[in-house]
């Protein structure tokens, strides 16, 4: 067995991980404007001044905390769409039992934090700035999985990338807020036509039928 040491490096890491971590239980109790950094510190055992040589202030600890949880979400769906077949109709049950478990992007705790956190950000330029910054971040992540995509199957988009990566973030945060309006409207039944919808727009299927009659009329000219 190899032991790994304990480096500055590593330590740091772990440490801003716990802070993560506190500040997770804190947001969740008392949301964005009922949090201090001071109460973060002392949930993580830390100074205040431990929070501030990780994190410059509250809006970046929460943007931060923020992206973490995203990472980790399209860690598991990334992990979905490669663990089997890219058929349509082995993905869409993986990718349904995402957003039915424990790991969805739909708590309903953690939209209600982001949308104090959007409106909070409407009137304070700075953080407007740092928050237009991260949903670039977060339309990327979601761009590089549609590009991944279509790269394995072999096909091209009908529509831009980017186009369909930022409907698919505007859907899927839209209906998180109408959830928390009218829990009722948002069924399981709803999310399935959501993800019909998404993978017919996506086009993948149709673009890889288009690829393969191609490749084999090639082998039968050879």
């Amino acid at each position: 067995m190899s032991f790994e040491p304990l480096t500055p490096e590593r330590r740091r890491a772990m440490t801003r991980q716990h802070l993560l971590d506190a500040a997770a239980i804190v947001f969740a109790r008392n949301g964005f404007h009922g949090s201090t950094l001071d109460e973060v510190a002392a949930a993580a055992g830390f100074s205040k001044g431990a929070v501030y040589s990780n994190f410059k202030s509250k809006d970046d600890l929460f943007l931060e905390l923020f992206h973490d949880r995203v990472d980790r979400q399209f860690a598991v769906v990334a992990e979905a769409l490669d663990s089997g077949s890219h058929d349509q109709a082995e993905q869409f049950p993986r990718i349904r039992q995402i957003l039915r478990s424990d790991t969805s992007p739909w708590d309903d705790d953690f939209v209600t934090l982001w949308l104090e956190f959007v409106l909070y950000a409407r009137r304070n330029p700075q953080a407007q700035e740092k928050l237009a910054a991260s949903a670039r971040r977060s339309r990327a992540q979601v761009q590089a999985l549609i590009e991944h995509e279509y790269e394995v199957v072999g096909g091209s988009p009908n529509y831009p990338t980017r186009d369909l990566a930022e409907i698919g973030l505007a859907l899927f945060n839209g209906l998180g807020i109408d959830r928390l309006v009218d829990p009722s409207a948002i069924t399981d039944d709803m999310l399935d036509t959501t993800l019909s919808f998404l993978f017919d727009a996506m086009g993948v299927e149709q673009s890889r039928e288009s690829v393969e009659p191609q490749k084999g009329a090639i082998r039968k000219r050879a």
